[in-house]
């Protein structure tokens, strides 16, 4: 009896690495189908960034939020809302991938 519970064992393990080989267990993530349109028309230029800006080259120790808090005064703006604001002005951007010395547009909140 051990010996069938250890052979069926061994063939279901077997199935599941072809199956996962062949197959996988992931959905594929398909890129969307190009339409044939341009996401902007030509005749439309892109829009320009409604949010009020200052350019700010990085220094050692800066962070997205320390430089915000550092010219905001007493406004308080959500998290959500300052790092979506500096993702739109610079090219969808993630804070944490800024890099020191390069230069990048920090929204301003009054």
């Amino acid at each position: 009896m051990k010996r069938l519970l250890l052979f069926i064992s061994f063939c279901f393990t077997l199935f599941i690495i072809y199956f996962d080989l062949t197959t996988g267990t992931l959905p594929a993530s398909h890129p969307p189908a190009p339409t044939g349109e341009p996401a902007v028309p030509a005749s439309q230029p892109a829009s320009a960034p409604s949010a009020a800006y200052k350019e700010i080259t990085m220094q050692p120790g800066d962070t997205l939020l320390s430089i915000v808090e550092k010219g905001k005064g007493e406004s308080n703006h959500p998290i959500e809302t300052i790092i979506s604001d500096f993702q739109s002005l610079n090219e969808g951007l993630k804070p944490e991938n800024m890099q020191i010395g390069k230069t990048y547009k920090i929204p301003v909140y009054k």
